[in-house]
């Protein structure tokens, strides 16, 4: 049996060849340099919260979900695909930032229900249980409500004082 390499499986694609575009339908098509084209396609963050833009995976939206290529840098991609591209992943990964935490209450079934502001205004939080919140030190969190949706707090230590006791009684 021959090992394989790296190389067997890797094709280095010309990034300026890329061409990324929302079709009428509002859907992410890429056109690759092989003259291939895929449609619609999700972009897939490889380290979504430590390294953004970097090694995304382009998958095909269907049942398979096969991966038709990976952007090692979108810096690389032209402006107009970058643009693209970065707009769908902005809406891919939606964070709003919590600014203040209002109030927690809890419920039975260890459900928590958080009033929080965020930058998109003042909205009330589902959480299921303790590790729906994520903690990336330094004050960093990430927060999965029981909708799956994301928030993010970039900071918690540079909060008022009410929304640090109130974090710091939940996490």
């Amino acid at each position: 049996m021959n090992p394989i390499s790296i190389e067997d499986e890797l094709e280095v694609l010309d990034y300026k060849r890329i061409e990324f575009r929302i079709n009428p339908f509002e859907e992410l098509e890429v056109y690759l340099p092989d003259g291939t084209f895929h449609s619609p396609v999700v972009p897939l963050r490889s380290f979504p919260v430590t390294d953004v833009n970097r090694y995304i995976s382009i998958i095909k939206d269907d049942r398979k979900r096969e991966e038709v290529c990976l952007i090692e840098d979108i810096q690389h991609l032209t402006e107009s695909s970058r643009w693209v591209l970065e707009n769908a992943l902005s809406k891919a990964y939606y964070k709003p930032v919590i600014t203040r935490l209002l109030s927690i209450e809890r419920r039975s079934g260890g459900i928590s229900v958080w009033k929080v502001e965020t930058n998109k205004g003042e909205i009330t939080i589902d959480l299921r249980r303790r590790d729906s919140v994520t903690d990336y030190d330094n004050g960093h969190l990430l927060i999965a409500d029981i909708d799956g949706n994301r928030y993010e707090i970039p900071n918690y230590y540079k909060m008022d004082e009410k929304s640090i006791k109130l974090i710091m009684s939940h996490v």
